[in-house]
């Protein structure tokens, strides 16, 4: 078995692995993350106009936290967020709302070596 192989059979086994962190975390955490937000005139304006309760609804509501999250010093400069709201939320929770998205990015530069080698 070459590794390219064991490296293709890793990839196709990640983006599982990842689409159920994913999908855990929007339906499991995206409820508790906002109750933290609760005051945030952003975050009450995007669930507001994505609310409905579809995958791509609960999406793009956990991407703007995870954002929040990412570059809390742009968005506190920017007055979309407060130091108190960001460090109210705990450290687990930041976790399960960064790690997903973060895993997602090595992802896909495994899959762009992948496609490189593949080419090769």
């Amino acid at each position: 078995m070459s590794f390219f192989l064991v490296y293709t059979i890793v990839m196709m086994a990640g983006v599982f692995v990842l689409l159920g962190l994913l999908v855990f975390a929007e339906y499991r955490k995206l409820d508790e993350l906002e109750s933290y937000f609760s005051e945030n005139e952003k975050v009450r304006r995007h669930k507001r106009f994505w609310g409905r309760n579809q995958r791509i609804d609960r999406m793009h509501r956990m991407r703007l936290i995870v954002e929040f999250f990412s570059m809390p010093k742009t968005h506190i400069k920017a007055g979309l967020v407060t130091e108190a709201e960001l460090a109210s939320v705990p450290i687990a929770l930041k976790r399960w709302a960064l790690w997903p998205y973060r895993m997602g990015y090595v992802w896909i530069v495994a899959s762009i070596i992948w496609a490189i080698w593949y080419r090769w």
